[in-house]
């Protein structure tokens, strides 16, 4: 028995899945490649099938990503944040003479690397993505204490004030309000409003005998920064391809112990199919021994090997075993003996006095215990198992509803 779904109760919904998926230096299924503007040193791919040399790793680096539009969100290949920094130190994208490439295989890539999932740490200092695809400290915002040959201690602390430089050679002065580096604590002011409780992840004095010496200081998230005057760009992580590169400085990254987080992307799609079951529909039994044919006619010949083959050439009436009432007032009576009384002729009619007797019997009503789903040429493409079987009452509508994952 079939049944034409419409459309209106059919709904597909998609959503976006995740796997987190982790990585190191001695992971095989992604390849590290060194990238460089004249060396002609080889890359061995970590599959075995080929190798690339540094020279043309850097060549298509550069013209996939760094080829000068950045700034163009027409052009451009990656994410880029809202403003532009022409900054070497602090642009989204820079490529200095050499590289290192994170080649990650698109089978642990999905549709792309979600947006502030890249976690990478190298050593006792962690990076990870800012959502625009750049890879950033994340250990804190690193300021140089002392500038202009001013030694850290003069002026400084016992003065009551800093001079500081970020990674973008922004010169800034500070008030401090109090300080603790017992407890890694500092409030400071600058340009007459507060900043308090800042904290201090490392703190080392220069030595104040020495002109050129300067200390640092790692703050986590300094507000008065500008504009990404505090972050420690190393390199770039492209989310569709698969790609994470390291643009700056990249001779001192990978060289021990490293690891990899991300999280992958894959669209889901939930298909879900609204059934109905009407009072008037797959109620009736199936079984040949509860079906009488009234008016069946049949052609037997013989084919060419002598067989005898036997063809339906009208298919006549088919009646559930009941008390039936033909268009001309003829009754035709194909009752047969109730399971509760074998004196009573009991048939599909009678359901209501069946039920209040013999409450377990299904009465030649189907219970529905699977449910197919065929396309448009009756192919069958999905098939729904149901817990328990449920009885397709004839008093009462029975809805059902199917989703599956594609």
């Amino acid at each position: 028995m079939l049944k034409r779904i419409p459309k209106s109760d059919i709904s597909i919904r998609p959503f976006k899945a995740y796997k987190e998926w982790s990585f190191n230096q001695d992971s095989t299924e992604i390849d590290v490649l060194q990238a460089n503007i004249s060396s002609s040193n080889i890359n061995v791919f970590n599959n075995g099938f080929g190798s690339v040399s540094y020279k043309s790793v850097y060549g298509q680096l550069k013209s996939q990503f760094y080829g000068g539009n950045e700034n163009n969100p027409f052009t451009r290949v990656g994410a880029a944040s809202l403003s532009y920094n022409n900054s070497d130190l602090t642009k989204d994208r820079f490529l200095s003479g050499s590289a290192k490439v994170i080649s990650i295989p698109q089978s642990k890539v999905g549709e792309g690397i979600k947006k502030g999932t890249v976690r990478f740490s190298d050593g006792d200092k962690t990076y990870g993505d800012d959502g625009y695809g750049n890879i950033v400290s994340l250990t804190g915002d690193v300021l140089s204490v002392g500038y202009m040959g001013i030694p850290t201690t003069s002026p400084g602390l016992e003065e009551g004030y800093l001079y500081f430089v970020d990674i973008a050679n922004t010169v800034y002065t500070a008030s401090i309000i109090e300080y603790d580096i017992q407890s890694g604590l500092i409030d400071l002011e600058y340009e007459g409003t507060p900043y308090n409780d800042l904290e201090i992840f490392t703190f080392n004095l220069a030595d104040e005998f020495n002109e050129n010496s300067n200390g640092t200081m790692v703050v986590n998230n300094v507000p008065f920064l500008s504009e990404a005057g505090g972050t420690n760009r190393i390199g770039n992580v492209f989310y569709n391809q698969g790609i994470v590169t390291i643009t700056r400085g990249s001779q001192n990254y990978l060289t021990g112990s490293w690891e990899l987080n991300y999280k992958s992307t894959q669209t889901i799609y939930e298909n879900e199919y609204l059934l109905i079951v009407n009072e008037d529909e797959f109620n009736v039994s199936q079984n040949p021994s509860a079906i009488s044919i009234v008016n069946e006619e049949k052609e037997t010949f013989e084919t060419t090997n002598n067989k005898t083959l036997s063809i339906v050439s009208n298919p006549g009436v088919k009646y559930i075993k009941k008390l039936t009432t033909l268009e001309n007032g003829n009754q035709l009576d194909y009752r047969y003996t109730s399971s509760v009384n074998s004196q009573v002729l009991a048939g599909f009619e009678h359901w209501d006095f069946s039920g209040s007797v013999d409450s377990t019997g299904s009465y030649l009503a189907p219970f529905i215990t699977t449910i197919g789903l065929y396309d448009d040429n009756c192919e069958l493409v999905a098939v729904a198992k149901l817990p328990q079987p449920i009885k397709s009452d004839p008093d009462i509508p029975v809805n059902f509803i199917i989703r599956f994952d594609t």
